[in-house]
């Protein structure tokens, strides 16, 4: 059967896409802490703390999802696997 042997494989990029993009997420927030503690070498006053605020509520949406994408991937993990026992079991 071709769509059983193309199905787990589609459902493995899931699993990578969801990963991926879960790490790119995380590399971005990375990147913003980052480049909010540069400029804070040269700009320290009112306006500043501003864009902290900013910083902190892009970081915050930025890891909101991590905990249901984590959980999708999981999910996905074991329907993969329920998937692959049903169509080892197809003639």
């Amino acid at each position: 059967m071709m769509a059983g042997k193309s199905s787990p494989e589609a459902m493995e990029r899931m699993i990578n896409n969801i990963t991926k993009f879960i790490q790119v997420q995380q590399s971005v927030a990375q990147s913003l802490k980052s480049d909010y503690i540069a400029v804070g070498e040269e700009w320290d006053d009112k306006q500043y703390q501003n864009l902290g605020a900013v910083i902190d509520q892009a970081v915050a949406a930025l890891s909101s999802n991590y905990a249901t994408l984590s959980e999708c991937t999981t999910r996905l993990q074991v329907l993969k696997r329920i998937l692959e026992d049903y169509l080892s079991h197809q003639i």
